[in-house]
Formats: C-alpha cells, sequence, structure tokens
C-alpha cells in the first residue's frame, strides 16, 4: 500500500511540475523485482536455434521487449523471446548456449531476476533440410541412423519418417504440441521418470520449428506395466510419508521383476490442482517426487481433472501446464504387440474464478486422431487405452460422451480400457459383445489419504478396496494381471467380517461427536448400526469379476453366496467415523461407496462355527483364509 501511495505522490508531483512550466523530478519509482510465476522444466533439451515454449501463471510472465538472461559463474547468454501471449513464450536457443547449467533469468530493461537454475543439453544434430508447406520437422534416429515408419503426430495430423527417419508436419499448432508414437523394440530418451517423446510448439503456424528425438533399442516384447490409479499428491495428510509405502512397495516389485522391462502408467489425478498454490505442490513438485522416489523407471502419463489449472478458463488453457510439465493429454506409444493410447476425457466448462467444473467426454478431435493413429496399427495387437475418468459405469452402460464412437474405432481389437477416478474398483468385460474389457483401478492414495492419516496403515478406498495398483504381464498380445495392495501380499484378495461383532453405533465409534454429528454418523452408517445374531459373513473380494470362483464351506459343507449392495463397514469405522468423531462433516464424495458387485454375503449356521473361505482369480491364482468365529472388528484388528 505504501508503494502504491508513493506512486500516486510521484504521479502528483510530475503532473504540478508540468503545469508550472517546470522540467519534473528524475524521482520514478522502479519496482523491487518483476512479478513472475513461470513454470520452467529443470531439463530443456534442443539446440541452437531451436524456439523453447515456457508456460507462465496468473499474467506473471515476460513481456515483449524482455530477453532471457542465461547466468553461469561470471558468463551471460542473452536468449531473445520470440513471442509472448496469455499464458506461454518462446524464446531462441542462443548459438553460445553449451550443455551445462544455467540460471535461467529474465531480464526486463536494467532489471533481471532468477527464476530457476535450468540443466540444457545441447546437441550437435544431422542436417535436415526444411520443405516448403512444412513448419514442424524432424529426424527420429537411433544409434546415429534414422528410424524409418514411426508414427508422428501434432495431435491433429499424422505421418511417418521415411527411410531416413525425417518427418514433415502441416500444423496449425492447436495443441501446441507434436509427439512421436514410440515404436516397439525401442524406447525413448528418459529425463528421470519422463520418457522424452514430445515437444511443446511455440503455436504460431508461421514459425518452422523442429523436434528430434533419440531412440534406444531394447527388447521389450514381454514386459510388465504397472497401472497406478489416483495418487492426489498435495503436501497434506501426511500424504507424502504415506506415499512413500507405495513407493518403496513399487521399488520392491521392481527388483522382483528384473529379468522383463518394466514400465509404469498413471491414470490421472497425481496431483490436486486446489493445492498447487496452498500449498506450493504442483506437477513440477510431483515430478521432483517421482524422480527421487524411481531410478530407470519410465513412467507414461494421464491427464485427471485434478491435473487441470482451473484458474485458467476453459478446457484449452487449463492443460497448458500439464503440457508444459508432463506430457501431451493425449498420444500414442507402442511396447511389444500392445499399442497403448492415452487419452482425456476431462472436458474443462470452468470459467477461470476457481470453480471446477468438467464433463466426462472426449472430444471430437481426439475420436479424428485416433482413427488416424490406429490407421497405421494391426488389428492382431492388444490395444490398452486409458483415460481417467469412466467409459462405462459399474453396471456396463455408457458414461462419458463419445464412448460408441470409440466402441466403433476399437473394432477388431482385443481392448483394454483402463480408468480410475472413483476411487473403487470394479470390472466390466464386454469382451464377447464388443471385445473390450473395462478395469477400473482402485486408487494409490485410497480416500485421499484420510484413512491411512487416521490410522497408521490403513488405506482403505471408499469400496473398502486396499490402497494399491496392477501389475499387467504383458506376453506378447496376452494381458494378464493381478492387484497389489501397499504394503501386502498378492494373495490379499479379499476380507471378510463377522455380522454378529458388527456395531457401528455411535456410542462406540463417535464418543466425542455432538448429537448431531452422532446421529448424521449412524445415518451414514444405518446399515451396520444395529447388532445381528443371524450369523452372516461378509466377503469383500476386491478385483472380482463374473469369472472368479468363490468358495465357502462349513464343516465340509458348501454354503451358497450371494451380492449385497452395502457400504464397506471398515470404511465407515476409518473415515466417516473420524470426521464426525472430530465433529466435522464428512467430504461427500470421499463417502463410502455402495459397492453393487464385490461384496458377497453367506449365512453360518452357528456365531462360533469355523468357515473356509477361497477365492480364485481367472488366472488361477488363489487366497484363502480359515475365518475362526467370533472374529473382532475394530480398526486395529483390520489395520
Amino acid at each position: 500500500m505504501k508503494k502504491v501511495l508513493s506512486l500516486i505522490a510521484v504521479v502528483a508531483a510530475i503532473a504540478m511540475a508540468v503545469s508550472c512550466g517546470k522540467e519534473p523530478e528524475p524521482d520514478v519509482v522502479v519496482p523491487e523485482k518483476l512479478d513472475l510465476m513461470i513454470s520452467l522444466p529443470a531439463v530443456i533439451d534442443g539446440a541452437a536455434g531451436d524456439v523453447v515454449t515456457v508456460k507462465y501463471y496468473s499474467g506473471k510472465g515476460p513481456k515483449n521487449g524482455d530477453d532471457v538472461l542465461l547466468k553461469k559463474a561470471s558468463a551471460e547468454i542473452v536468449c531473445s523471446i520470440v513471442a509472448v501471449d496469455s499464458d506461454m513464450f518462446s524464446f531462441k536457443i542462443a548459438p553460445e548456449v553449451e550443455t551445462g547449467k544455467y540460471t535461467f533469468c529474465i531480464r526486463r530493461g536494467d532489471l533481471v531476476q532468477a527464476v530457476r537454475d535450468v540443466q540444457f543439453n545441447i546437441e550437435k544434430r544431422v542436417e535436415v533440410p526444411e520443405k516448403e508447406g512444412y513448419n514442424v520437422y524432424g529426424l527420429i534416429s537411433c544409434d546415429g541412423a534414422g528410424v524409418p515408419g514411426v508414427v508422428v503426430s501434432d495431435g491433429v495430423d499424422v505421418t511417418v519418417t521415411g527411410d531416413d527417419g525425417v518427418y514433415y508436419l502441416k500444423s496449425k499448432e492447436y495443441n501446441r504440441t507434436v509427439f512421436m508414437s514410440v515404436p516397439s523394440g525401442y524406447e525413448a530418451v528418459s529425463e528421470g521418470v519422463l520418457p522424452k517423446f514430445h515437444k511443446v510448439l511455440d503455436g504460431n503456424a508461421a514459425t518452422t520449428e523442429r523436434a528430434d528425438w533419440t531412440l534406444t533399442k531394447v527388447d521389450n516384447q514381454n514386459h510388465v506395466m504397472y497401472v497406478l490409479g489416483d495418487m492426489h499428491l498435495a503436501n497434506r495428510t501426511n500424504d507424502l510419508n504415506q506415499f512413500a509405502d507405495f513407493t518403496a512397495d513399487l521399488n520392491s516389485q521392481l527388483s522382483s521383476n528384473k529379468m522383463k522391462r518394466q514400465y509404469a502408467l498413471t491414470l490421472g489425478d497425481m496431483t490436486w490442482d486446489l493445492y498447487w498454490y496452498d500449498n506450493a505442490y504442483d506437477l513440477h513438485s510431483y515430478i521432483e517426487t517421482m524422480n527421487a522416489s524411481f531410478s530407470g523407471l519410465q513412467v507414461f502419463h494421464t491427464i485427471g481433472n485434478h491435473d487441470h489449472d482451473m484458474l485458467s478458463a476453459g478446457d484449452f488453457n487449463t492443460v497448458s501446464a500439464y503440457k508444459q510439465t508432463v506430457a501431451p493429454t493425449y498420444y500414442s506409444f507402442n511396447i511389444g504387440d500392445v499399442h497403448y493410447v492415452v487419452l482425456d476425457n476431462i472436458l474443462c466448462t470452468n470459467d477461470g474464478t476457481g470453480n471446477r467444473t468438467y464433463d466426462s467426454s472426449l472430444t471430437v478431435d481426439q475420436i479424428d486422431w485416433l482413427r488416424k493413429d490406429l490407421s497405421y496399427v494391426d488389428k492382431s495387437k492388444t490395444l490398452v487405452i486409458t483415460m481417467h475418468a469412466q467409459m462405462y459405469n459399474e453396471n456396463g452402460k455408457e458414461s462419458m460422451e463419445f464412448a460408441s464412437e470409440l466402441e466403433e474405432l476399437c473394432s477388431g481389437y482385443e481392448t483394454h480400457v483402463m480408468s480410475a477416478h472413483t476411487h473403487v474398483i470394479w470390472n466390466n468385460d464386454k469382451t464377447a459383445e464388443k471385445g473390450i474389457y473395462h478395469h477400473n483401478s482402485g486408487a494409490i492414495c485410497a480416500t485421499w489419504w484420510w484413512t491411512g492419516y487416521y490410522t497408521s496403515g490403513l488405506g482403505l478406498c471408499k469400496d473398502g478396496s486396499p490402497a494399491g495398483y496392477y501389475v499387467y504381464e504383458m506376453t506378447g498380445k496376452d494381458v494378464k494381471w493381478r492387484f497389489k495392495p501397499t504394503g501386502k501380499d498378492f494373495s490379499h484378495m479379499f476380507r471378510s467380517y463377522d455380522r454378529n461383532e458388527i456395531v457401528l453405533s455411535a456410542a462406540g465409534f463417535t464418543p466425542n461427536a455432538d448429537s448431531g454429528h452422532a446421529a448424521s454418523f449412524e445415518k451414514t452408517a444405518s446399515y451396520w448400526v444395529a447388532g445381528s445374531t443371524d450369523n452372516y459373513v461378509y466377503i469383500n473380494v476386491f478385483d472380482y469379476d463374473p469369472s472368479w470362483k468363490i468358495e465357502v464351506t462349513e464343516g465340509g459343507k458348501s454354503l451358497p453366496y450371494e451380492v449385497v449392495k452395502v457400504k464397506d463397514p471398515l470404511h465407515l469405522a476409518a473415515y466417516e467415523a473420524k470426521r464426525y468423531n472430530e465433529n466435522k462433516t464428512p467430504t461427500s464424495s470421499f463417502n463410502a461407496y455402495t459397492v453393487s458387485s464385490h461384496i458377497f454375503r453367506v449365512q453360518a449356521s452357528s456365531a462360533t462355527s469355523t468357515l473356509e473361505i477361497k477365492v480364485t482369480d481367472r488366472f488361477g491364482n488363489t487366497a484363502s483364509e480359515s475365518m475362526k468365529r467370533p472374529k473382532a472388528f475394530s480398526l486395529q484388528a483390520y489395520r
């Protein structure tokens, strides 16, 4: 406020001096520093003359006439800023820039502000001629030779490299990205966990830009793909420490599968846009966490609704930070006999004021692009498609726009669709009808890290399934999968409850709640509030699909079972009860989910009989429990 008043005083003094015919005083208020909020990557790959495009936020970027100043020891190199628009700017790498670390600064007149240290990797490139009428071009090479037949796209048009590994695109640069579909038998160069297969363009179709990529030959015909549901890292609820439990678990799997190439694929919501600013944990922070957690693992990414910058208006603007930091919002790649397609089915309708409105929908552009992309993919290949929100709901009905168009494009392929978003697990097998198997994964963060926050070691998704991830074994085009609970064996495939021992009363689970919150808890947990002597046993089979086999015996006699639609009682005790006990209302979207497909009920003959429970998945993997009853119900008993 003092600076504003000072500026007003100066302006007034100048006006008075001019009006009196006097020269104005040379006392001009100069800001102490530039107001910048630039999303600058830690590493920039390129060559002299390349145009590099960078994201900035909230109007806090450079202006026309500013320069990029690179400082290293006593040396300073000026790189010209060639374009500035509403949320991105582009600069040209000067010929003097060499491989090494520089302090990246913005210079405006005499004022210089440092942004961060950046590693520049400067390539010595093979000369590739420009081609009239084409504004994006480049070379894809391996061991110094061009790689032919590599598919390259800007998200609209698709082309392939020639025999010399060179491609040319006529691009309107609408999406501001160009990417290659990494071919089978190769890997892209990695920058930490990120495979480098795309480049951000400056958005000006009149500018000719070059994008080269280097490939490495590998044997990835048989490979392991780790599929990772919602993480929601936000530097809250002890999430980073809980996340370390997951990374330790996955690193253990990486060590045990060293004989095969291994990759990971996220399903969106790696971050939580609400806390990008409030907790200083954004997409860059996420990448830094992943790089510190894993070595030698390439992670492909799917965008989720919380990976959009909701302080920008409209779908196009909300994804610019993601493209700059992580990956294109839709793209494809090949590993072995599997063609992977990553889609963005979060269509933002927000106005930039912080409202987080969106629809679950693909776009015409994505459908058109995918049709072109698949024209290069033989029907003998297995198709894996990822998206954040569901293509179908739990009952198999379409739940996003353009689902039928996507089904049509998948026709003739064995297709696996993978989604997350809801923090529950279910499977829809439509292979007989449409050739599509839809896997809805749970969440690494379980219920946004809350259950593990309240009870250490007890991460529960909304359907009662444990926090965890999927391990897909790809042998040629054949696909097998298993759910891996964090911190537990693969054999942790189900959980059993003795109904006689469950009384989710307010007195027992929310003793500190006032009358209103106590009543709300009992309303939420109504199915489990009253005691029972009916000798029912409930079995939550986390990754169940109709091909699984469930066997329950009592004294050697087989017991029939039925599917029941209920909320998992352990989740009610681990989350809702904890919130109500603090006289806080649980977040409605975090509450226990009424499971309709994987909680089963059997009735025993007595309260003290032992039940033998065995489940077998579609691949013959088994898990069993000799359930001695009565079986106590408490958080500690199931921790």
